[in-house]
């Protein structure tokens, strides 16, 4: 059950893991501390071996047609991994302990926007959202095609490969694709593309057993070969643990059991999940600046920078006062809303085209945050607002305390504008019964997201009017 999940079966998988347990908060199950911690304490790491992972040159599996593992992102190569396993799990091909453990613990379903109606997505009121879902139901469609097509056509053809061992994908249902991506993007972390420990070992074992030839054929001194061979160690170390952070090198995207399980708070910045490349796991240390947790208390990291936009598309909630939100515009909008809220000179419209880098993409997104505008926002009212003589770089850079002050006013009188177009259009909904069904009909949890969703972003437009020196009203 759970609660061998952290203690026996974590043991015999090689797991480290610190006195810890899974537990439920507000309906959501995390990690809970079983004893006192210290702040800072690395309470987990998982042996490479139990994970799942995928980098930008991972060698296609024999069992998956190359065609779809070259075209396809990270996401859906992790996906694949991991309906090979569930696959394995139901043939009773032998699945370690702790995997097989895990497997068990992955949800069953999701409250993801990608399996909401129409009308809860509409009740978000905010555009750059539906369209993100749109835009992911249109890609996730056309992997189940290709994924499942391939999968027949593998399987079609399986009867040499059976022969070696290697059992082809067996195609998937379109709702097990969407499970698999669903666990992928909910619970995968990534880091830098480096090499691993066991990849290193074997090369220097190559690079050594090289050496005893070269030495007993008589064509390098017994020193010379250890020479190379340090060479050779020395130059992996530094290439798969230096290079590989100093270098382009993409990313390496990983599904860790155990790891997977603690939960996200944006206040928990300091908290790390990494690669130990000399002990090949992986490790999650928590935030020092959060103080030492209390036994029962929830064991709690940061997934990164997420804007509630990406923490309610891909996990299925709302972070409350989340630090990274901000509220998006299309630039045509934000553009009227500048000119009803305060009016700039028309002709200075021009502006926009007769910069070095031209702003006339009307659908490009402006962003507008806690702190005031966003960078584009900013240029563009300083372009529309300021003289000639105030404008720095086009616009893109601040100019006198003056003129920032007047460019803030302008997108902070812009958001408020915003906000009373949100509040009215939320007001007028509720009286029409905006709801579809009876207006008796208790809220579901979706339509329970997506108005705590609205409720957070109205609050980004707030707190952005209060940062510019304006009022909502």
């Amino acid at each position: 059950g759970d609660a061998l999940f952290f203690g026996e079966r974590a043991a015999r998988a090689g797991v480290s893991a610190l006195p810890v347990r899974i537990a439920t908060f507000d309906g959501i199950r995390g990690v809970e501390a079983a004893e006192a911690l210290d702040a800072g304490a690395r309470v987990l790491a998982v042996p490479a071996a139990n994970a799942l992972q995928v980098t930008p040159d991972s060698p296609c599996p024999r069992w998956v047609d190359p065609k779809v593992w070259r075209s396809a992102a990270w996401d859906l190569r992790l996906a694949l991994l991991l309906l090979r396993v569930k696959q394995q799990a139901e043939r009773g091909e032998g699945l370690n302990e702790a995997r097989a453990a895990w497997l068990d613990l992955l949800p069953r379903s999701f409250d993801t926007p990608l399996y909401w109606s129409d009308a809860d997505l509409e009740a978000t009121g905010y555009p750059p959202l539906i369209e993100a879902v749109a835009k992911q139901r249109a890609l996730w469609s056309k992997h189940r095609a290709e994924v499942a097509a391939s999968a027949r056509a593998m399987g079609e053809q399986a009867s040499g490969e059976a022969e070696a061992g290697v059992q082809p994908l067996c195609a998937p249902s379109g709702e097990e694709l969407d499970w698999a991506l669903s666990c992928v993007r909910s619970r995968a972390f990534s880091g830098p593309a480096s090499g691993t420990l066991k990849a290193a070992a074997a090369q220097l074992g190559f690079a050594g057993l090289l050496g005893l030839v070269s030495v007993v054929g008589g064509f390098l001194a017994p020193q010379q070969a250890v020479d190379g061979v340090s060479v050779v160690g020395v130059s992996l170390v530094f290439s798969d643990v230096v290079a590989s952070r100093l270098l382009a090198r993409g990313k390496r995207h990983v599904l860790c059991p155990y790891l997977d399980m603690l939960n996200h708070a944006s206040s928990r910045s300091g908290s790390r999940l990494e690669y130990d490349y000399f002990g090949d796991a992986f490790g999650a240390s928590l935030d020092p600046a959060a103080g030492p947790v209390p036994p029962g208390a929830e064991l709690l990291i940061s997934y990164g920078d997420r804007s509630n936009d990406q923490l309610l598309q891909y996990y299925g909630f709302v972070e409350a006062g989340n630090p990274h939100d901000s509220f998006l515009v299309d630039q045509q909008s934000f553009l009227l809303a500048l000119g009803e809220a305060d009016p700039y000179p028309k002709e200075r419209l021009r502006r926009l085209s007769q910069a070095r880098v031209p702003l006339t993409d009307n659908t490009a997104a402006v962003s507008l945050t806690a702190e005031g505008g966003g960078p584009r926002a900013m240029q563009l009212a300083r372009l529309l607002f300021l003289a000639e003589a105030d404008l720095a770089d086009d616009g893109a850079s601040p100019s006198s305390p003056a003129g920032e002050e007047r460019a803030r006013r302008a997108v902070g009188a812009a958001a408020a504008l915003v906000w009373k177009q949100r509040r009215d259009s939320r007001l007028e909904a509720a009286g029409a019964g905006f709801a579809k069904g009876s207006p008796t009909d208790a809220p579901s949890r979706h339509r329970g997201l997506a108005r705590a969703f609205a409720a957070e972003k109205e609050r980004v437009l707030e707190r952005c009017v209060a940062a510019c020196g304006g009022r909502c009203e």
